[in-house]
C-alpha cells in the first residue's frame, strides 16, 4: 500500500476570500463595503487568486524535491530512474524503527534486534551500576544508570564474553540520552539444586521416567527456553517448590512427588545457598505441643540473576509407588 503525502494547504478560493472578509472589521472597521464593485475586495479577491495557485504549486512537491528531500533523511543519492514511491515507502519505513533508547524496553528491544542471531535474551535494569564490583553499590539506587543484562542465545554460553559485551556497549552508546550512563553485563547464575523423590504408575519405566525427571527439570530453569512459557527462566523471579512439583506431576510415568527422607527425616527439595532459602514456619496442630517446623518454600534472586541448574545438580530417588522400594 503506497504511502501519500499530506496535503500542506486544502484552502480553495472561497475560503481565502472568506477568510480575508472576516478579518476586515477587525483591521478597518470604517470598510463596510463587501459588494464586487469595491476597489479593496476586487485586490483581495486578485490576491486569492494568486495565493490558490500557490497553494496548488506547494502541494505538488517535484521529483527532484522528493530526492532531495530523501538525501537530507538517510544521506543516499537517488537517480531519476529511481521508483521514487517505493524510495518514499523505504525511507519512512526506516524511520519507524526504534533508533533511540530512553526507557528499559526501548534498550532491550534495540539490542535483540541488531544482535538476533547472537543474544537470546536482554533486560534492562535502570538505576543500577550491575558492573560494580561491591554488592552494595549493584543493589543501590543509581540516577542515570542503566545496566544491560544479556545472555547468549543457546550455543554461545551462558555467559558473553569481552567483545559481545563490548559490541552492545558500542552499539548502545550512541543511542543512549546524552544523561544516561549505560553497563552491559553478563547474568549473575544462582546454582540450585532438585532434591525430590518420584513415585511411578505400575506400567512406567524407571530408567525412561529418570530421564523424563531430569530433563524437564533442567529445561525448565534454562536461561533461554526455560521457565512456564519456555522463553527463558525470567530475570530475578525466585524459585518455589511447588512449581517443581506441578512440574513433575504432569510426566508420564509419574505417579506422585515427595520429598527425600533422610534417615527418616524429610529434606529440603531445593538445595541452594542458605541465605536465599525461603521458609515458613507450620505449627502441627495434632499434638498438644504444637511443635513448630520450618517448610522450605522457595529459593530467592535478584534483579540480574538467572538460575544455574545441571544434571548433576539432580539428586532423584525414583520408587516404585506400588512396593515403595527403588525400581
Amino acid at each position: 500500500m503506497p504511502i501519500n503525502l499530506p496535503n500542506l494547504d486544502d484552502r480553495r478560493y472561497a475560503d481565502l476570500i472568506q477568510e480575508a472578509r472576516s478579518t476586515i472589521p477587525s483591521h478597518a472597521p470604517e470598510w463596510t463595503n463587501y459588494n464586487a464593485s469595491d476597489p479593496g475586495i476586487t485586490i483581495v479577491e486578485l490576491f486569492a487568486y494568486l495565493f490558490e495557485m500557490l497553494i496548488y504549486r506547494q502541494n505538488r512537491v517535484t521529483d527532484a524535491n522528493v530526492r532531495a528531500f530523501l538525501k537530507l533523511i538517510d544521506g543516499v543519492e537517488r537517480r531519476a530512474s529511481d521508483d521514487l514511491s517505493n524510495e518514499v515507502r523505504k525511507v519512512v519505513a526506516e524511520l519507524r524503527k526504534p533508533n533511540r533508547a530512553v526507557t528499559s524496553a526501548d534498550f532491550e528491544e534495540l539490542v535483540l534486534a541488531k544482535f538476533e542471531s547472537r543474544i537470546g535474551r536482554a533486560r534492562a535494569v535502570a538505576r543500577r551500576n550491575l558492573e560494580s564490583d561491591d554488592p552494595k553499590a549493584r543493589e543501590s539506587n543509581k540516577p542515570g544508570h542503566m545496566s544491560v543484562i544479556i545472555v547468549p542465545t543457546a550455543d554461545g554460553g551462558q555467559i558473553p564474553d569481552a567483545a559481545m559485551t563490548q559490541a552492545v556497549g558500542d552499539y548502545l552508546e550512541s543511542r543512549r540520552l546524552l544523561t544516561t550512563r549505560v553497563h552491559v553485563v553478563g547474568p549473575r547464575y544462582v546454582k540450585v539444586g532438585v532434591r525430590l523423590t518420584v513415585y511411578l504408575k505400575p506400567d512406567a519405566i524407571e530408567e525412561t521416567v529418570r530421564k523424563s525427571v531430569v530433563g524437564e527439570l533442567v529445561r525448565f530453569f534454562d536461561p533461554i527456553r526455560g521457565g512456564q512459557d519456555q522463553s527463558g527462566w525470567p530475570f530475578g523471579r525466585n524459585v518455589w517448590v511447588s512449581e517443581v512439583y506441578e512440574l513433575l506431576d504432569l510426566l508420564p510415568g509419574v505417579d506422585y512427588v515427595t520429598q527425600t527422607l533422610d534417615h527418616n527425616e524429610p529434606v529440603d527439595e531445593l538445595v541452594a545457598e542458605p541465605k536465599r532459602l525461603i521458609k515458613r514456619r507450620v505449627v502441627n496442630a495434632d499434638t498438644e505441643s504444637k511443635d513448630a517446623k520450618e517448610v522450605l518454600v522457595g529459593v530467592v534472586l535478584f534483579a540480574d540473576e538467572l538460575v544455574s541448574a545441571g544434571t548433576a545438580d539432580m539428586d532423584i530417588t525414583i520408587l516404585s509407588s506400588l512396593t515403595n522400594t527403588t525400581s
